[in-house]
C-alpha cells in the first residue's frame, strides 16, 4: 500500500499497518486483509483502474443496513476516494449446511421485515446504487410492476443489448414479456429492505451460522427478488426455503413462475458482465414463461 494512503489509514484507524495479504473474490476491486499493530484485522477495498469507484455508495449502503436492520454487516471504518476500509468478519466455511441455511433464513426474513417509512408501498431507494460495477436504477415508484419493468428488467436488458451482449431477437422477446408483467407479479406487494446481491460469495458462513453479509446492492422491493437470487446463486442448503417460510410465508406463485421471472434480473447482470452461457439461461426462462 502506497505511503500516502497507508499514512492516512494509520491515522484514521489509530494503529500502524504491519501486514497486508490479498483476499480472493474481488471482481472489481483489489481486496486486502490488513493486520494492525494493535492486533485488529480490517479489510481494504480499492477499485481497479478500469472500474467505477463505488466506495462511497457501498459505505452508504452498509450504513443503511446497519442502522435499519440487524443484518450482520461489516462496520465502515474509513472511506475516501478510491478506498473503503471495513471491519473483518471472521468466517471459516460451512460445517453444517442445514443449520447455516436455517440461520440465513432467520437473518434474511428479519431484513425483509424492515419496511420503508410511511407505511405505504414504496419501491426503489433514495438514490441510485450499484450491483457490482453496474449502475442500479432506484428512482422510486408506488407500483412494483412498473418499477421492476423499468428499473430492473428493461434497464439491464437495454444495457446488455446496447453493448452487444444480448441478441436483438432476445431483446424483443424481453420487451414483449415486459408488457405482460402484471400477469405474473403483484403491483403492490409489501415493500422489504433487500440486500440485492445474495450470491454465495456475499454470504459469509462460520460453521453452522451466518457470520455476515457483504457487498450489498440495496433497495426496497418485493422480497421474492432476494429469494430468487438465493435459489439461483446462493449455494445454501435447500432447507433454506422451508426455514424462511416459517418466519415469513412464501406465496405459492413464487415457486410456480415468479421465481424464474425474478431470476432474469441477476442473469442479465451476468450477461452484461460476462456474456456467454448466461444468455442461454435468460432465453430458457423466456421460453418457460411462454414468450
Amino acid at each position: 500500500m502506497s505511503g500516502s494512503i497507508g499514512n492516512k489509514l494509520e491515522t484514521a484507524l489509530g494503529s500502524a499497518i504491519v501486514r497486508s495479504k490479498p483476499l480472493s473474490g474481488g471482481d472489481i476491486a483489489d481486496v486486502s486483509l490488513l493486520t494492525l499493530a494493535d492486533g485488529r484485522q480490517v479489510v481494504a477495498k480499492r477499485p481497479r483502474m478500469d472500474q467505477p469507484d463505488t466506495t462511497s455508495v457501498e459505505k452508504m449502503m452498509l450504513k443503511h443496513l446497519a442502522s435499519k436492520s440487524l443484518l450482520p454487516v461489516p462496520d465502515v471504518l474509513y472511506q475516501t476516494k478510491g478506498i473503503l476500509v471495513l471491519s473483518y468478519i471472521h468466517h471459516n466455511g460451512v460445517s453444517d449446511g442445514a443449520a447455516a441455511a436455517k440461520d440465513a433464513a432467520r437473518h434474511i426474513a428479519a431484513l425483509h421485515a424492515v419496511r420503508p417509512k410511511g407505511g405505504r408501498p414504496f419501491y426503489g431507494f433514495k438514490k441510485d446504487t450499484y450491483i457490482g460495477p453496474l449502475p442500479q436504477q432506484n428512482k422510486p415508484s408506488d407500483n412494483w410492476c412498473d418499477f421492476f419493468r423499468e428499473r430492473r428488467l428493461l434497464a439491464m436488458a437495454t444495457s446488455c443489448a446496447r453493448t452487444g451482449r444480448l441478441p436483438q431477437a432476445l431483446m424483443e422477446r424481453i420487451d414483449n414479456l415486459a408488457k405482460h408483467l402484471d400477469e405474473f407479479i403483484p403491483k403492490a406487494p409489501a415493500s422489504s429492505l433487500l440486500h440485492g446481491d445474495l450470491w454465495a460469495g456475499n454470504m459469509l458462513i462460520a460453521g453452522d451460522r451466518m457470520a455476515g453479509f457483504i457487498d450489498p446492492a440495496i433497495s426496497y422491493g418485493h422480497n421474492e427478488m432476494d429469494l430468487a437470487f438465493i435459489d439461483l446463486m446462493g449455494g445454501l442448503d435447500p432447507i433454506f426455503f422451508d426455514a424462511f417460510n416459517e418466519h415469513m410465508p412464501i406465496e405459492a406463485a413464487f415457486f410456480k413462475n415468479r421465481k424464474v421471472l425474478y431470476q432474469i434480473w441477476p442473469l442479465l447482470v451476468h450477461v452484461r458482465l460476462f456474456g456467454g452461457g448466461y444468455v442461454g439461461q435468460v432465453e430458457a426462462i423466456i421460453d418457460q414463461l411462454g414468450f
